[in-house]
């Protein structure tokens, strides 16, 4: 299952119905904080969802919803972000506007026996979104989905299928941004090639494959040097334009994006490279990376093990005359797009007759994958028994195919 996220606003709304919207919020922000303390002090889900229900009058659907978007949070955390607790403290925004911040989403889980959801319904031939006010009350704002958006995904918001509703106030009385968010066979959802991210120190290098063929479209390389050893909001300016880089090629290629997640926080090196590593954002930049690119571009992402890409990588850059980290890429793509063809390969480059003289001891480091071991050729000998057709016939042919397709498609961005 993935899920797709169909991005929509609220255009019209009267006042009296605007003000109804505001105070559920401010009801389910009430909800969320009070049921984030109460988990963190071990008290049961049951007892919670029940004192919650006393204390603000939500029904049982919005308030088992309330406790299903605060439960895997981390302890110690701000509701409605630093930023706007900052400024409310330096006076630069008042009271009801730090209230209306910190109390400015609804959630609701869709069900499918209820047509799709109960406590917010979407009429697709009013467009008008039915909000449970839980104080006897219902409210009827049209919602505006864009064309493509409604053309492709209409199906899955006519009450067959579960979906849940997003509601989000933007600052300053801006107005609503709705989404609906529904669960969808892979099968369909699936574009027809995959982005398949390398994360590393100051650059990202990508290659785009095609699950039909099997044939590498493009490869590149994303730099963002400045993202290192900046303060953290401009750090995080930085990230949210490297995803928008990412964001726009992927759109373009028609592809899904596949990241790995990096094990930054076991690394042991010297204290310099420590710092480096540790300064890489990989998390935060998998975080809006995640939940960006299916809101704002329409890209699925999905995260996968990227274990022992970088010891293929090693192998094959020799082979393709690319660098490490753009091949590991596309070794990356292949091991999700043909992951049976990749097993091939590593066995391969694994087996004890690529092992002998090409594969230099083992080194006691700290990989932030996988144990990538260093090769060492012993000239134009070793290379022709290494790409041997008798010997290696599934590495050879893979990199003939890869080279002959990579003419003139090596893309370089820079996100400033």
């Amino acid at each position: 299952m993935v899920k797709i996220a169909i991005p929509g606003f609220i255009c019209e709304i009267s006042d009296e119905d605007k003000k109804e919207l505001e105070n559920l919020m401010f009801k389910f922000g009430k909800a969320r904080r009070r049921a984030y303390s109460l988990k963190w002090k071990g008290v049961w889900k049951a007892d919670i969802e029940r004192i919650l229900q006393k204390e603000t009058g939500l029904n049982s659907r919005y308030v088992k919803d309330a406790y299903h978007s605060i439960k895997d949070l981390p302890p110690h955390i701000t509701f409605g972000g630093k930023k706007n607790q900052r400024l409310r403290m330096k006076g630069k925004i008042s009271g009801e506007e730090y209230r209306k911040r910190r109390n400015s989403i609804i959630i609701s889980r869709g069900d499918k026996t209820k047509k799709g959801n109960l406590n917010t319904r979407l009429n697709l031939s009013t467009m008008k979104l039915r909000i449970n006010c839980c104080n006897g009350k219902y409210i009827y704002p049209k919602v505006y989905i864009p064309e493509k958006y409604l053309k492709k995904y209409g199906k899955y918001l006519d009450g067959s299928y579960p979906y849940t509703v997003v509601i989000k106030r933007l600052n300053n009385d801006k107005g609503f941004k709705v989404y609906f968010i529904v669960d969808v066979e892979s099968s369909e959802s699936e574009d027809n090639r995959v982005m398949a991210l390398d994360a590393n120190i100051g650059y990202t290098d990508f290659a785009v494959m095609d699950k039909k063929s099997k044939k590498i479209v493009a490869v590149g390389k994303f730099n963002h040097h400045e993202t290192q050893y900046v303060r953290q909001g401009r750090r995080k300016y930085l990230l949210h334009k490297l995803v928008d880089k990412i964001g726009v090629i992927t759109r373009h290629f028609n592809a899904d994006v596949v990241v790995g997640k990096l094990n930054t926080s076991k690394f042991n090196g010297s204290r310099k490279v420590n710092r480096v590593i540790h300064n890489m954002s990989q998390f935060k930049f998998r975080q809006i990376l995640s939940y960006k690119l299916p809101l704002k571009y329409g890209v699925k992402v999905k995260e996968y093990s990227e274990v022992y890409t970088s010891i293929v990588g090693k192998v094959l850059s020799k082979l393709i005359g690319l660098d490490v980290h753009k091949v590991s890429a596309i070794a990356f793509a292949l091991k999700v797009v043909d992951y049976s063809r990749f097993k091939l390969i590593l066995s391969e480059v694994r087996s004890d007759d690529a092992r002998g003289r090409l594969r230099a001891r083992r080194r006691r480091e700290s990989g932030l994958t996988a144990p990538c071991q260093p090769l060492r050729l012993a000239g134009d000998e070793a290379l022709l028994r290494l790409t041997g057709d008798s010997r290696y016939p599934v590495l050879s042919a893979f990199a003939e195919s890869v080279k002959a397709n990579l003419v003139g498609r090596v893309w370089y961005v820079k996100i400033c």
